[in-house]
Order: structure tokens, then sequence, then C-alpha cells
């Protein structure tokens, strides 16, 4: 019974009865036809999947036997239907490929039918004893040497090829058999005439102008579907171009946005505090500064300026230095302090030419100057006995450290911390 399921066009078996199912050949693909449907036409039989297959190339389907239009004009042929599918059929594995013998009754089966035999679920059983096939079969080399040099006729019979050869070089054979039903050269463009292969020559020296006008129509959609995928291209081509600027745009802000976020980062480690000295002709001993902060949340320090200078600086220099005093954030600061201190003698005539020195609090630094202190209390002073010469602070030129009796310090501290940075 014909049941091949799951291709496209026709049935590729070879029938028993080879004139009655000649009654069912498809004029386009000349096999069995498969899903048959009528023509009102001429009555012709056609497979589904070769009308719509032509439907698909074609702008109009026509009938290929009388050349009618088409549109409309089928229908499922029920009573075709039924008559192939009652059609008997050969094995499609004559030729007994990779034979198999079975220890049971010593019969002979191709592998692929024991394979779906057991794929079936009802039992591995041998078709001939009903035994159990489970592992009791194995290839046999010599009835495959056997069978490959049988005499076999060309699968072709119902084309009429007269080939009769052994069943190795049936493949071959088929290849360029000249009965085999073959599509036409140009069935990529929508002709959807098969012919024996022998015929194809003759097809197209006879069908050049139907060749040519289906060619033409072709390269008319390949145009527009090229025309289409340039503009598509176009398009992408500036989407893409818009898309690169709007990353530009996005880079610059990041940028942007980056550099802002460094300079909060700056203000918010980096705290400066500008400290008047006032009366300084009062003040030869020593003056010591409020208290402030490095930073919101930071460490809390003063300043304590020696006119008159101490150790090295005695007497020559201004000696400058700062202290760790209690502050209110102590408890979630990291010890001992780390950092650097910028001291600057502000010049109060411009924005510049001010005197400055740098100094650090890091592991040289005395424990005494960098450890945490107690409430009311304060740490050992940290910075340098030399910090400018007694006699250049009141040099008359473009600076002018001192005015009205008063000197201005800067003091810009900007802590480190291993441990809690964000605190800073």
């Amino acid at each position: 019974m014909a049941t091949e399921v799951g291709a496209q066009g026709g049935y590729r078996y070879t029938f028993t009865d080879g004139e009655t199912s000649q009654e069912y050949q498809c004029h386009i693909c000349t096999l069995v036809a498969r899903d048959p449907q009528q023509v009102t036409c001429c009555g012709k039989i056609y497979c589904k999947s070769c009308l719509e297959s032509s439907k698909k190339k074609r702008q109009k389907l026509t009938c290929p036997d009388c050349n009618k239009q088409l549109t409309g004009k089928y229908f499922e042929d029920m009573r075709a239907e039924q008559g192939i599918k009652s059609l008997e059929i050969y094995c499609t594995n004559t030729d007994t490929r990779d034979p198999q013998q079975v220890t049971c009754c010593y019969k002979i089966y191709c592998k692929s039918c024991l394979d779906t035999l057991k794929k079936k679920g009802e039992g591995f059983i041998c078709p001939t004893c009903r035994s159990s096939l489970e592992g009791k079969y194995f290839k046999d080399g010599r009835v495959e040497r056997g069978i490959k040099s049988l005499k076999v006729y060309c699968t072709n019979t119902d084309s009429r090829c007269q080939w009769i050869g052994t069943i190795k070089d049936i493949e071959t054979h088929l290849e360029t058999c000249p009965k085999a039903i073959i599509p036409c050269e140009y069935n990529t463009v929508g002709c959807d005439k098969g012919m024996k292969r022998e015929e194809q020559e003759k097809h197209n020296e006879e069908s050049i102008t139907a060749h040519l006008q289906l060619t033409k129509e072709q390269l008319e959609v390949t145009n527009d579907q090229l025309e289409l995928t340039i503009e598509q291209l176009q398009v992408t081509n500036e989407h893409l171009q818009l898309t690169d600027q709007q990353l530009k745009v996005a880079i610059k802000t990041i940028q942007s946005l980056k550099a802002k976020v460094q300079e909060h980062e700056n203000l918010l480690t980096t705290s400066s505090e500008v400290l008047k000295l006032s009366q300084f002709s009062q003040r030869k001993e020593g003056w010591h500064s409020r208290g402030f902060y490095t930073s919101p949340g930071g460490y809390k320090m003063s300043l304590r300026v020696y006119p008159n200078g101490i150790g090295i600086g005695k007497g020559t220099h201004f000696s400058c230095f700062t202290y760790l005093m209690a502050g209110e954030y102590d408890d979630i600061l990291e010890w001992p302090f780390q950092g650097e201190i910028t001291i600057e003698l502000l010049n109060q005539l411009e924005d510049k030419n001010h005197v400055k020195v740098v100094f650090h609090y890091n592991k040289a630094t005395p424990d005494s100057c960098k450890k945490r202190v107690s409430q009311g209390g304060q740490s050992g002073g940290w910075g340098v006995q030399k910090f400018i010469q007694q006699t250049c602070y009141r040099l008359p030129n473009n600076c002018r450290y001192i005015k009205d009796d008063s000197l201005y310090f800067r003091v810009s501290v900007k802590a480190t911390s291993k441990t809690k940075p964000w605190l800073h």
C-alpha cells in the first residue's frame, strides 16, 4: 500500500501493477500523485505539492497539459486518493542492503527492516518463526557478496529502461539512466516540467522562449529583491550613523560626568580651610588656630604658627605645625591618621606667589602625632620648622603677606584611608 509520508512530489515507489499506477500519474513530476488534485479544465491528476510549488514560481498558474489558467480550478480527488492508497508496492529494501541472518530460523533480513521492526515497540520478534530477535542476528558477509552479484533490472521500468546488471552497479547506472525522470534544468526559475533524461536536450530546445521568459521574470524578481535589500541597507546605515553620533555624544557626556565625579571626589577628600592670624605684632611667641574638620565627617585639626620659629628655625624662620584634636566622627574614622597636608601663607594682593609647604602623615610620623586623641586633648604637632624666612614676608614687591597686622594661612588636607576611603 502506498503510504510514504513527509515528502514533496509524487510517490517514488516501484508498484507491482505498472499499468494501474500510470492512471494516477502526476503530469508535473510524472510520479504517482501524492494528495491528488484534479483540474477542471482537462481532468488530469496532479500532486498538491507540485501545484503549490508551481504556483509560487509563476505569476500565472496554468495547466501543464492544456495550458489553461488553473486559479481556483482544481479540487481534491478522493476517488484517486483511495485508489492510490490501495496500490501494492515492492519493498524499498529489495536489494537487501547489509543482510542480517537470524539465529532462530536462519532467515535473511536487511538491517534497515530489522531496525524498523525494533522501533515499532510491538515486540522484537522474527516475522517467520515468531521467536525473540534480541541479540540473535548477525551480518552475513557471504550472503551480502552473493546479493551484490545478483542480476537486477533498472528500477525505471515504468519508463521502459532495458538495463540489466548487478546490484552493486545499479546506483551508478541510475545516476546516468536515460529513462530516469528528472526535473527540468530550469526548475529553479519556474519550469515544472519533468522528463526522461534522454529527452532533456529536446525539451530545452523546444522551450527556449519559455525558459528565457521564466529567467527574465526571475531576474526581475531578483532585481526587485536586490533593490529592496539595498534600500534596507541604506536605512540600516543611516540608523548606524545616527547610533554612532548618539554614541559619541553619550561618550562625551560620560566623560564629562566622570570629570565632575572626580572633581566632587576631590572636593570630598581634599578640604581647604583659610585661617586668619590677627594682631600679628602681639603674637611673637605663637598662635594657635581654632579647630577645623578636614572634610565633612572627617578628622578635626588645628594649626599652630611660631613667628619666631622653633628648633632649627628659631630666630630665622616661621615654624608651622598641625595638631589632631578629638572630633565628632572619630569613632568611624581610620586610625592612625594618614594624609597629605599643604600649608600656604597667602599673598593678599593677588592669587599667586603664595608661600607653600607640603608634608605627609605616614609611617615616618611619630605615633604621638597621628594617633586618636581623647576628648579635650590634642596630639603632638607635625609640620615644618623652616616655613618662611622672617625677612621675606615684609619685602616691598608684588607680594604682601601681612596687611593690617594680619596674615592669612590656608590649610589643605587630603586624608587617605585603606579601609574606609568613602568616609573622607
